[in-house]
């Protein structure tokens, strides 16, 4: 090998030393960007559940899914309502039957439960003997293809702030109709209220 060669070989094995030694992972401080990520679910019922909306600590909609087969409140079944039994409204489907409309309201109105407690859940809506229930026939297709219900209330829904008429809202959406294509009006003694959707 003459020297020319040799000088050539010396130069790449030091490039090739270079390459080597600059492919390491630097040093780098924690880039922030921002809070973790959230998703929006509407959680199914099914099976032998039911899907009710409280306030979570920070104020905002926060869906809780109770099992039937636990505590529903802490007044009793949720079906021990004195003013209305069934409801109009189809209600959710579980394994044990069909649970109506009222009978979740019924848990809705009386709050959150000791574990929903336990996690920051709280309510908007006052409390009430009388349960909320659907008026009218819940059939009637509106636009977009959504059904629209009349809720009526024990209390005046001119009192309740956003928060509390969308926890009425999405809990009667969504006992209604798994996929959420419901509109609801509230009625209370102070007047009707404007059809919402869930926005949560």
């Amino acid at each position: 090998m003459n020297r020319r060669t040799k000088a050539v070989a010396a130069l790449l094995g030091s490039a090739a030393l270079l390459t080597l030694t600059g492919c390491g992972i630097q040093d780098s401080d924690v880039v922030e960007a921002g809070g973790a990520a959230t998703v929006a679910v509407h959680p199914a019922p099914g099976g032998n559940r039911v899907v009710l909306y409280f306030l979570g600590p920070d104020g905002r909609l926060l869906p809780s899914v109770r099992d039937l087969d636990g505590p529903f409140s802490s007044r009793g079944e949720p079906w021990a309502n004195p003013d209305h039994t069934s409801g109009s409204g189809t209600g959710v489907e579980t394994r044990s039957g069909r649970i109506g409309i009222d009978k979740v309201l019924f848990m809705l109105v009386n709050g959150p439960i000791a574990g929903e407690v336990a996690v920051g859940m709280t309510t908007g809506l006052p409390r009430s003997e009388t349960v909320p229930h659907v008026e009218g026939d819940p059939s009637k297709a509106v636009a977009e293809g959504r059904r629209h219900l009349r809720l009526r209330v024990p209390f005046p829904v001119g009192d309740l702030t956003d928060a509390a008429v969308q926890q009425l809202v999405c809990t009667t959406v969504y006992a209604e109709d798994p996929v959420g294509m419901v509109e609801v009006s509230l009625l209370g003694p102070d007047g009707t209220l404007p059809a919402a959707r869930c926005d949560a």
